[in-house]
């Protein structure tokens, strides 16, 4: 049984030096290679054995070329953009300059400049706002004959203007919010209303002379409306007793008095009195509607002042087609409205 053991024994340890043989055998094999390495004529990746490492982000010098090799510059023909090769780039900074001065074209030019010629200072010309007298024509003016048709009755039957004393007359008001400030428009600026008559709205910085007018715009009225006046309108082709006989009540009754034509006036009712934002268009005229409107409404309006006699002599006016200036009834800031004529009716 001893002698058993000790073969087996004998036996192991006789393979497992065998298999140690084998194992390094095998690596040496691995080792060595099948080939000589002079013998590689293809590349190495990514070097040959015994090279140092160059990493890739490593700029590459070209080799020198000799002087006697030809560049591309000397086989084109053509221009370089934007310049040579080996030329060093030049900005150009200092612009090109005019061959002729101001002075010869001062010279050759005979038209006009605009809006100065060279060398001139800049003028700016001042803006007239509104003197009364200048740039009248956006609005009306009194001196072109194509504006006459405003006071003309261009109409060949008159019979559509005789009063009615069965029409009634009509009272209109414009709603305006009681916080609401008209615009003061300049002449740069042309004016247009909602309604015709109208009674409210934009006007111009000037107010008229209280008086007869040949014709007056409502861009000019609206501004003695705002300040309280009361303004008689009548169409051109209306019966002269009955425009009469309204303006002589009107004027009876205060200062700040305005009478005008309107084309903006219906057959029907021929006859208007305005005052801001209210507007009474008739027929046939009835004293005791006519005085009850003036003091129903008259001295009021957005810029109405009580003491307007310190302002009315002292500021600047238009007055271009005054026919007659309105006359004092009471004083200027008409205390008393249509006083004398209460007291004949």
């Amino acid at each position: 049984f001893i002698m058993t053991h000790y073969l087996i024994l004998l036996c192991l340890s006789l393979a497992l030096k065998s298999e140690a043989k084998s194992i390094k055998k095998a690596q040496a094999n691995l080792l060595e290679p099948t080939f000589e390495l002079d013998d590689w004529q293809g590349k190495w990746f990514p070097y040959a054995p015994g090279e140092p490492h160059i990493p890739r982000n490593l700029q590459r010098v070209q080799p020198e070329t000799s002087s006697t090799q030809v560049t591309p510059k000397d086989d084109w023909q053509g221009k370089w953009f934007p310049q040579a090769p080996g030329e060093p780039h030049v900005i150009k900074s200092t612009p090109q300059t005019l061959e002729t001065s101001t002075e010869d074209l001062q010279g050759n030019w005979t038209g006009k400049w605009f809006p100065q010629a060279p060398q001139e200072p800049h003028q700016v010309q001042p803006m007239i706002c509104d003197d009364g007298k200048s740039h009248l024509s956006v609005d009306y003016d009194p001196n072109d004959i194509r504006d006459s048709f405003n006071y003309l009755c261009l109409t060949t039957n008159r019979r559509l203007f005789e009063p009615n004393l069965t029409r009634e007359a009509i009272l209109t008001e414009h709603f305006l919010p009681s916080a609401f400030v008209p615009p003061s428009k300049c002449l740069n600026e042309s004016i247009d209303y909602t309604h015709l008559p109208a009674t409210n709205g934009a006007f111009r910085p000037l107010p008229a002379e209280y008086g007869s007018y040949s014709y007056l715009p409502p861009q000019r009225y609206l501004r003695n409306l705002a300040e309280g006046a009361i303004l008689m309108l009548y169409h051109p082709c209306a019966f002269s007793a009955q425009v009469e006989m309204l303006q002589h009540m009107v004027s009876g009754c205060l200062y700040r008095h305005l009478v005008s034509p309107s084309l903006n006036l219906s057959p029907e009712r021929p006859l208007a009195l305005l005052a801001w934002s209210r507007s009474l268009e008739m027929s046939v005229v009835e004293q005791h509607i006519v005085l009850e409107f003036i003091q129903k409404y008259a001295k009021k309006g957005p810029l109405a002042v009580e003491e307007l006699s310190r302002v009315v002599e002292k500021r600047e006016k238009y007055s271009q087609g005054l026919l007659t200036e309105a006359r004092l009834v009471t004083t200027a800031d008409d205390y008393e409205l249509c006083g004398y004529m209460r007291e004949g009716m």
